[in-house]
């Protein structure tokens, strides 16, 4: 079986170099700074649509407001035609006594009484 590695016995000291290079940094200090300096980049940072929609409240409440009124004056305009409607037809039907009104006209009692027994 072979022995595979990244680097021979020889780039030892290539490899030190590059530790040292990556290496994460010692001292509080970086961390602190590192810290600092993202979150000022955040608070820099617009939030997006919440920007956008910060922007459009105005203009959406008015235009809430305004269906509003409109849907409210249609359900009155419509409530009070329905009305007329209804007084219109009232008014111009022809007259009709009550007693045809409550029951219809029969001829005479006796078919009356008929109707009454049989359901018809």
């Amino acid at each position: 079986m072979t022995d595979f590695r990244l680097y021979s016995n020889d780039d030892d000291e290539v490899a030190r170099g590059l530790r040292s290079l990556y290496a994460a940094p010692a001292g509080d200090a970086y961390w602190n700074e590192l810290q600092a300096r993202i979150m000022a980049r955040v608070a820099d940072v617009e939030l997006g649509w919440w920007n956008e929609l910060d922007r459009w409240v105005r203009p959406a409440l008015a235009a809430a407001a305004v269906l509003l009124i409109a849907a409210g004056v249609a359900m009155f305009r419509a409530h009070e035609v329905e009305g007329d409607i209804a007084a219109e037809n009232m008014l111009s039907s022809p007259a009709v006594p009550v007693s045809t009104a409550i029951r219809p006209a029969l001829q005479d009692d006796r078919e009356a009484r008929i109707r009454f027994l049989f359901g018809r």
